[in-house]
């Protein structure tokens, strides 16, 4: 009967659902100020930001794209990239939140070429973080469900 209860328990431990861990803090962006360290020719980028005394460390990557928003600073849920070594239109760069939350792509600016994009888009979405509260506003504004 012991080994049983003991199997019966251990079943029901692992069938049980997994909980998961909350943090709300919210990020305004014309309270929040944000601090980055950029790196040229990387994916990713990240700020730590603070509002009300709370920091937050922001994590994202960054993208060189054909498609153009129709704005600054414009959002996309879905962008597009050309696939070839001799591709000159992939000049169009955008900057996406990965954590603390998922936000939707924002286009961020039009580099001089694919090259020149796929060096400083990353290190460019990292001083937007730092410097613009309208791009802040973009990738607050635009977080995923």
């Amino acid at each position: 009967m012991k080994k049983l209860f003991t199997i019966t328990a251990i079943g029901a431990m692992l069938a049980a659902p997994a909980i998961a861990v909350q943090k709300c803090v919210a990020l305004d962006s014309s309270t929040t100020t944000c601090r980055s360290t950029v790196r040229s020719g990387k994916a990713d980028w990240s700020a730590t930001c603070t509002t009300n005394d709370t920091s937050v460390p922001i994590k994202g990557i960054a993208m060189c794209s054909n498609e153009k928003a129709d704005a600054q600073y414009g959002t996309s849920d879905a962008i597009t990239t050309v696939s070839s070594a001799t591709d000159t239109t992939n000049i169009y760069c955008w900057c996406k939140m990965v954590e603390p939350a998922v936000s939707s792509w924002v286009f961020l600016n039009t580099a001089t070429s694919a090259g020149n994009c796929a060096h400083g888009c990353s290190t460019n979405c990292g001083t937007a973080a730092r410097n613009l509260s309208s791009f802040l506003s973009a990738l607050f504004g635009s977080l995923a469900n």
